[in-house]
């Protein structure tokens, strides 16, 4: 390989080019890879778990009631040093529809992904989480709030179709949860004083 030239797979972890005309096509272990030069190649930022968003943790949590202590979920991607069995929940959509003048309604798409050590225990924990799903209707998201989400529309494809080009990846399972949210009240401004002028004589 020349020197500041990489390899990197066609299907992995993609970078930013800057002169698509500057690289070429080459196989490498039976898969095809790029190369590129290194001044020309910007790679795209590192992926990182997802744990800002208390939607997609809550749904990792119950998940981990449905399917056993032997089980770990995940949220956005994988880990490096992941292990079987385990989940991963991704959000590939979200809506945001009104409802009135006062409320409005939170709408996300989930999907699943499983590692699992065999194909039987994923489809076994496959068809636990879709059943579970099925049964739940909500979900907590802060019980003592008495904060929960609703759970919509939960299916299982088994041979989930090839994702257009950029489209976000979709894995077997996939779910929709609902919330809906009151618009926070706009306080009037307080009056600081009345004018009267009575025009009795």
């Amino acid at each position: 390989m020349l020197p500041g030239v990489h390899l990197g797979a066609a299907r992995g972890n993609q970078a930013v080019l800057q002169h698509a005309a500057l690289y070429t096509r080459r196989f490498h272990a039976g898969r095809e890879v790029i190369a590129i030069a290194e001044d020309e190649m910007t790679l795209a930022p590192e992926s990182v778990p997802i744990t800002s968003d208390p939607w997609m943790t809550g749904l990792a949590n119950w998940s981990l009631m449905v399917l056993g202590s032997e089980w770990k979920a995940y949220c956005g991607m994988w880990p490096q040093d992941v292990t079987a069995p385990g989940v991963m929940w991704r959000m590939i959509g979200m809506d945001v529809r009104a409802l009135g003048p006062s409320s409005y309604e939170i709408q996300k798409r989930m999907t699943a992904f499983l590692l699992a050590e065999d194909a039987n225990q994923e489809h076994a924990a496959l068809l636990r989480l879709l059943e579970a799903l099925g049964t739940a209707v909500k979900i907590p998201l802060d019980p003592a709030a008495k904060r929960y989400l609703r759970i919509v529309d939960p299916k299982l494809s088994l041979q989930p179709e090839e994702p257009a080009e950029g489209a976000a990846v979709q894995g077997p399972l996939t779910v929709t949860l609902l919330q809906r949210t009151s618009k926070p009240v706009v306080e009037a401004p307080l009056m600081q004083s009345v004018f009267y002028q009575s025009k009795m004589r």
